[in-house]
């Protein structure tokens, strides 16, 4: 009953959080595209698609600092109006109040996995292909990546200057193979689909230089795309697609595991907002909480993407929910 009765004092405010963060961020994209738009001439129609369309990524931001607003703005007027103090006085333990926060931190989390993996990425791209329209009219190249390097593992390094995606395959340019026997492949250009890489051009073995037209395996296949709106070559790539790439692309693993790392950042920033705002005593903390964990978890996120840069273990991805994963720990140690 008196967990039921915590939870209604923080949804109300969770819904406003949600708002307040979504507002912000959307009057952050117009701000920046607002040169862009007036010089094209965009009209509402236009512009309201590209807000809705970044809206799932707007989301992905929102629900997770949105919870820890909610949880410590509604606990601390629960404080203030000393209803925290009465329930510890009859006896009730902290625990079973800090039980529905951490399961509504849960519920968030797991809603905010699901956009992460599937509803972000491609509404992202559609984003991409709506702000290329706008900047360069229609007919424009989106997609493209440009010096790709991937490296199947026992199958050697792969290189393309250049590859765009089609339907049914990939059209490569520029592409240069090491294979894992130091044969060197070389060609202006090729096609990579379901069996591997399609192409004709030259073999440097043993020193003797060959022609060669044939197909060398690769493992995946998967749309290459880079997105306009993040300049990250994986954010418009569902969890799946991400899944392909991290099988060949270095880089691919770090996205896949900031992206679920990502999804379980509200968990562990609503489990230690309600840990941290179950033991103050003073509402006037609250305030402070909320800005020390939101900034605290953003810095370790972005200590985490610079390590990535250096080939360091991308396992570090999940380097902020470890540190509030252990800081969760210990403030519930401290409800006891």
């Amino acid at each position: 009953m008196l967990g039921r009765y915590v939870l209604r004092e923080v949804l109300v405010p969770y819904l406003v959080g949600v708002v307040l963060f979504t507002a912000l961020l959307t009057f952050d994209l117009l701000s920046s595209l607002s040169g862009v738009l007036l010089s094209r001439g965009a009209g509402v129609e236009a512009i309201a698609a590209l807000v809705l369309y970044r809206l799932p990524w707007t989301l992905s931001l929102a629900l997770p600092l949105g919870l820890v607003f909610a949880i410590l703005v509604g606990l601390a007027r629960l404080i203030r109006h000393s209803e925290l103090k009465a329930a510890y006085a009859a006896g009730v333990p902290p625990l079973a109040l800090l039980k529905p926060l951490v399961l509504l931190a849960l519920l968030v989390s797991l809603l905010n996995l699901g956009n992460l993996a599937e509803l972000r990425p491609r509404a992202l791209e559609a984003y991409d292909t709506h702000l290329a329209r706008l900047l360069y009219g229609e007919g424009a190249l989106s997609g493209v990546l440009r010096n790709q390097l991937y490296a199947p593992p026992g199958l050697g390094v792969y290189y393309a200057e250049e590859v765009r995606p089609e339907v049914g395959q990939n059209r490569l340019f520029g592409l240069r193979v090491v294979d894992g026997e130091g044969r060197v492949y070389s060609a202006s250009e090729g096609v990579w689909d379901e069996e591997g890489w399609h192409f004709r051009g030259h073999v440097l073995e043993e020193g003797t230089l060959k022609p060669f037209q044939g197909t060398l395996p690769f493992p995946v296949r998967f749309r290459p795309k880079e997105s306009l709106g993040s300049r990250d070559p994986y954010d418009s790539s569902t969890l799946g697609e991400l899944w392909a790439r991290s099988r060949v692309e270095g880089g691919a693993r770090f996205a896949l595991y900031r992206r679920l790392a990502d999804a379980l950042g509200g968990f562990f920033l609503g489990w230690v907002a309600a840990a941290l705002g179950l033991s103050f005593r003073e509402a006037a903390w609250a305030f402070l909480g909320i800005v020390l964990l939101i900034f605290g978890y953003y810095v370790l996120w972005t200590l985490s993407a610079q390590l990535a840069r250096y080939d360091v273990n991308p396992l570090l991805a999940f380097l902020p929910n470890g540190v509030f994963g252990l800081l969760a720990l210990f403030l519930t140690w401290r409800l006891r």
